[in-house]
Formats: C-alpha cells, structure tokens, sequence
C-alpha cells in the first residue's frame, strides 16, 4: 500500500509538470487582417500573417520584425541567455538565433512593442524543430536505472543459488519433495526486497526537492 501511495504521488507530480509546459504555447494573438486588428488563437496564426506583441505576450510564431519600439524578448527558455534582448528591424548577424529582426515561437515579450510578419509556425519554427529532435530520440537508460537492474541480478542470483542449496540441503537431510520444495521458494521470496521501489521513489522525490530549491 505504502509503495502503490508513492508511485501515485510520483505520476501526480509528473503529471503537473508535464501541464505546466503547456503554459509555454501562447493562447491568442493579436494579427493585423485586411485592415483590422483580431485577436485568434495562436494555433490560428499562418504564414505571411502580421502580428503585433507588446510586453507581456508570448511570441505566438516565428516572427520577423518590421517595427519595433523598444522591444526586448526573453530567449532564455530558448537560448539560455539570461538578459534580455532588444529586437529591431535591423539584420545584425548571419546567425538566425542572433540576429535581432527575428523572434521565436515561445519566448516572452517583456517590454515595448513590435510589429513581425509570421515566417514560421508549429513544427517548423526553431522550438518546434527543437521539440521534434528531442521527441525523436530514443530512449536510454539513466544511470540509476543501470545500477538498478545491476542490483537486482545480483539479488536473483544470490537468491536463486541459496534456494537451490537449501532445496539439495533438505533433501540430503530426508525431507519429503514438497517440504523441499516450500525451502526454495520461500528462500527466494525472502531474498525479494519489497521496499526497493519505495526507498528508491523517497531519495528521488528528496533529491528533486533539493534541487528545485538550488
């Protein structure tokens, strides 16, 4: 029960944090469409659309400015980069993730105003190719699961090797098949340890606390 308590609590968690990246896809964008000003939903947005961010919004696209007025997006989410950066019209670099007429799909707005031309959306803006790449990736063991299943072959091992001696050692002492029999699987039922999940589900709940903190 106490094991079934913890794998619940852990799923719960992981759950939250997989709801909470969906606060990192804006939900409405304010477009420029035959003369007029609407407010659509994000997914809505197309190629070739005009759009126009102020602070506080999330960069519904891949946008390159046209007008800017003190703008300044955070790329941290994207770029690690800490401070903000200004955008303008002007190209400044050859690199796109440099350049300061271009902003990415994501990444906040966090002070002035800017007016863009959508050249990219979904898959094929640079966090779309990004989230593509890595849900692409196969899986590999971590670390901890490596030592894990390491650990539990020495277990079945060392059960299995004195099941099977106590099984000879009761036979040679004149017990019956069946009492035999019982020697071996309560032997190895014995060397099971039933608190594995839990202690390991504990000290990685313990360390992702502490680590939040830092």
């Amino acid at each position: 029960i106490i094991t079934g308590c913890f794998s619940y609590y852990q799923e719960a968690k992981s759950s939250r944090i997989m709801d909470s990246f969906k606060n990192l896809v804006p939900q409405q964008a304010l477009v420029l469409r035959d003369g007029e000003k609407k407010s659509i939903n994000a997914e809505e947005v197309v190629v070739g659309d005009l759009v126009e961010v102020k602070g506080g919004d999330r960069i519904p696209a891949d946008l390159r400015i046209i007008s800017a007025h003190g703008c300044k997006v955070d790329n941290s989410s994207l770029t690690g980069e800490s401070e903000p950066q200004s955008r303008t019209p002007d190209f400044s670099n050859d690199n796109p993730l440099e350049t300061r007429n271009i902003a990415f799909f994501s990444t906040n707005c966090v002070e002035g105003t800017a007016r863009g031309v959508v050249i990219n959306t979904g898959n094929r803006t640079v966090m779309g190719r990004i989230a593509c790449l890595a849900s692409s990736l196969e899986g590999g063991k971590t670390p901890i699961a490596k030592e894990i299943e390491h650990f539990i072959h020495i277990i079945t091992g060392v059960a299995v090797f004195l099941g099977v001696s106590f099984f000879v050692l009761s036979l040679a002492l004149g017990y019956g098949w069946l009492e035999a029999v019982i020697f071996l699987i309560g032997i190895i039922v014995a060397n099971v340890p039933e608190g594995l999940l839990a202690t390991v589900t504990v000290c990685l709940t313990l360390t992702a606390k502490r680590m939040a903190k830092k």
